[in-house]
C-alpha cells in the first residue's frame, strides 16, 4: 500500500492515534451506514437526521418533555384565526461563517424548500398538499418574520419541530453561486468539516456558538459542547462495533445487541438503555399484494410477543400500532389489529386462493434486522405463506423504498413524536408518493380531519378510528416500538437517550 495512502487512512479512522489532550481526542461514534445525504430534508435518513441536528437548527424544536420549546425563534405569537404566525429571532445568533441571522434569511429558507426544485422530502407538509399551505413567508423585521397559511394551520409547530419535517434554517453560503448545494452552514454546535463515503463524516466545534441558557433540552436547550470533533465512522458489522467498542478504538456505538449488554457494563463501559417511539415495521406492498385477504392472513400468522421475545425481551414492546405504546394517544391500540391465530391465516388464505407463489422479504443486512426477518420468515412459514429474504444494504433498500419496489419488508421509522407526523407519511397516493403505505379515501378524510385539530382530547378519537381502519387494510404492520441501546466507552460522561431515541453529543465530555 502506498505510504500516503496508510497515512490517510490512520488519520481517518484514529483508532490507534492518541491524542495530547484528551478533549483534542475526537468523539469517535459507529454508524451502521454512510449518512443518506447531507443535505438537510433532501433523500434523509435517520443518521442524516441525527448528524445533521449538530449543525443545522430550526425555529422551533421538541423538549425532552415532548413539548414544542424555542430553538432560533425565541418566541411567536399565532393570529386569531389561526393563519399567521409571527416569530421574534433570537439576537446575537451566528452562522457557522459568520452571516448573522436574520428574517430575510429565515424568509429565503422558507422560499427554497417550498421550490419543488429543492426536493425538500416534508414540502407537502407546507405547500397545501397535506394540510394549510402556506401563503408567504415574510421578514417584518431585522429579527422577525411572519408565516402565513390560507386557512387555520394548529399543527405547524408541530411540524417543524418534528426533525424529520424541520425546515432547518442555513446559510445562503451552503449554496454555489448557481444555486446548487454545497454543503450544510448552520447555527448549530457543530461544523460540517468533511466526508469520505464509506468511512466517515466529521464535525468540528464552532467557537462561536450561541447557546441558551439553563440545561440540554431535546433538540431544544442549551448545546454547549466540549469535544472538539465528532467523527462518524462507517462501521457496518455489528461485531465489529462492539468489539471495537471494547477495544477502546470506537467511543459510542448504538443498536447494541440486548444479549451483550451486560458483558459490555462488566467490561466498565456505560450502557444507555432508552425506549423510543420509534417502531420496527412489516411493510406490506399492497400494489403486490392486493388482496386484503392476504395480507390479513400475514397479520394473523405473526406472533409480536414470542417475536419480541425472541429478541431481546423486556427490551421491546409489541405493537402493531402506528400509535406509539405508553403515550396519551395509544389506549389498547394492538386489540384492533388482527390477532395471532394460524387456523385464521390458513383460512384466509384458502378463501384467497393462494397458490404458495415466494412473497420476497426485503431486508437491510443490519444483523438485528436480518433476525427479525428471519423470525418473520419462519412464522409465515407455519401458516403456509412461502417466503424469501432479500438482503440488501441500507442504501439499496432505502432506494427500493422511495420507489416502492417490494413485496414485504422489514423496516424502522425514526421516532415522530406526534402520531399525526406518523399517518400523513403512510396516507395518500403511491403515484404522487411512492413512499405511502395506505391508499384510502376514507383514511384520508380522516386524516383531514384530524389535521385541523390541535387539541388532543379531539384528536384522541379520530388516531383510533384511524388504526381501526388500519388494522383492517393491513397496508403496513407494526412489529415492535424500538428501545435504543447505546454503549459508550468508560471515559464518556455526559451522554443523556431522549424519546426522540436520537444521539445528541452536546454536553458529552470525557473523564
Amino acid at each position: 500500500m502506498h505510504l500516503k495512502l496508510i497515512a490517510a487512512t490512520l488519520a481517518a479512522m484514529s483508532l490507534t492515534a492518541a491524542a495530547s489532550h484528551a478533549q483534542e481526542k475526537p468523539l469517535r461514534i459507529a454508524l451502521h451506514s454512510d449518512v443518506a445525504s447531507i443535505e438537510p430534508g433532501v433523500n434523509r435518513d435517520g443518521n442524516s437526521d441525527m448528524v445533521l441536528a449538530h449543525v443545522v437548527e430550526g425555529l422551533v424544536a421538541f423538549g425532552d418533555d415532548l413539548s414544542v420549546k424555542p430553538m432560533l425563534a425565541e418566541s411567536w405569537t399565532v393570529s386569531q384565526d389561526g393563519k399567521a404566525y409571527d416569530f421574534k429571532l433570537r439576537e446575537g445568533v451566528a452562522f457557522h461563517d459568520g452571516t448573522p441571522l436574520t428574517g430575510k434569511i429565515v424568509s429565503w429558507n422558507f422560499e427554497r424548500y417550498l421550490d419543488p426544485a429543492s426536493n425538500f422530502q416534508c414540502r407537502g407538509r407546507y405547500d397545501g398538499s397535506i394540510g394549510p399551505a402556506i401563503e408567504s413567508v415574510e421578514a417584518t423585521g431585522e429579527h422577525s418574520v411572519r408565516v402565513t397559511f390560507s386557512s387555520a394551520a394548529p399543527n405547524f409547530l408541530i411540524t417543524m419541530a418534528t426533525v424529520q419535517c424541520t425546515p432547518w434554517i442555513i446559510a445562503p453560503s451552503s449554496l454555489d453561486a448557481a444555486g446548487k448545494f454545497q454543503k450544510p452552514v448552520g447555527t448549530g454546535p457543530y461544523v460540517f468539516a468533511g466526508q469520505e463515503q464509506g468511512r466517515y463524516l466529521d464535525l468540528t466545534r464552532f467557537a462561536n456558538y450561541a447557546a441558551l441558557p439553563g440545561d440540554r433540552d431535546g433538540y431544544a436547550g442549551n448545546k454547549t459542547s466540549s469535544i472538539e470533533t465528532l467523527r462518524f465512522m462507517t462501521v457496518p458489522d455489528a461485531s465489529t462495533r462492539s468489539n471495537g467498542i471494547q477495544a477502546g478504538e470506537i467511543d459510542v456505538i448504538d443498536e447494541v445487541e440486548p444479549s451483550l449488554v451486560d458483558s459490555l457494563k462488566a467490561r466498565g463501559l456505560t450502557v444507555d438503555i432508552t425506549p423510543t417511539p420509534a417502531t420496527m415495521v412489516l411493510q406490506l406492498q399492497t400494489r403486490k399484494i392486493e388482496d386484503v385477504r392476504i395480507r390479513q392472513a400475514i397479520a394473523h400468522a405473526l406472533d409480536l410477543p414470542q417475536l419480541t421475545a425472541a429478541l431481546g425481551g423486556d427490551l421491546f414492546h409489541p405493537n402493531p400500532s402506528l400509535l406509539a405504546d405508553g403515550t396519551y394517544y395509544y389506549d389498547n391500540s394492538a386489540a384492533a389489529w388482527p390477532q395471532p391465530d394460524l387456523a385464521k391465516a390458513k383460512a384466509l388464505l384458502a378463501e384467497a386462493g393462494y397458490d404458495g407463489r415466494p412473497i420476497s422479504i426485503l431486508v437491510a443486512n443490519r444483523q438485528n434486522r436480518v433476525q427479525v426477518a428471519t423470525i418473520i420468515q419462519a412464522m409465515l412459514g407455519q401458516a403456509g405463506i412461502n417466503t424469501t429474504l432479500d438482503v440488501r444494504d441500507w442504501a439499496t433498500q432505502l432506494d427500493y423504498y422511495r420507489r416502492g419496489d417490494y413485496e414485504l419488508a422489514v423496516f424502522a421509522y425514526s421516532a415522530r413524536l406526534d402520531p399525526l407526523l406518523s399517518f400523513q407519511s403512510m396516507i395518500g397516493s403511491k403515484d404522487e408518493e411512492p413512499t405511502r403505505m395506505w391508499e384510502s379515501k376514507e383514511a384520508e378524510a380522516l386524516l383531514a380531519k384530524v389535521s385541523v385539530l390541535s387539541d388532543p382530547q379531539a384528536r384522541k378519537p379520530i388516531f383510533s378510528e384511524l388504526n381501526a381502519l388500519m388494522g383492517k387494510d393491513v397496508p403496513i404492520l407494526g412489529l415492535f416500538n424500538l428501545t435504543v441501546v447505546t454503549a459508550l466507552g468508560a471515559d464518556i460522561e455526559g451522554y443523556k437517550g431522549w424519546p426522540a431515541g436520537m444521539h445528541r453529543f452536546w454536553g458529552v465530555t470525557r473523564k
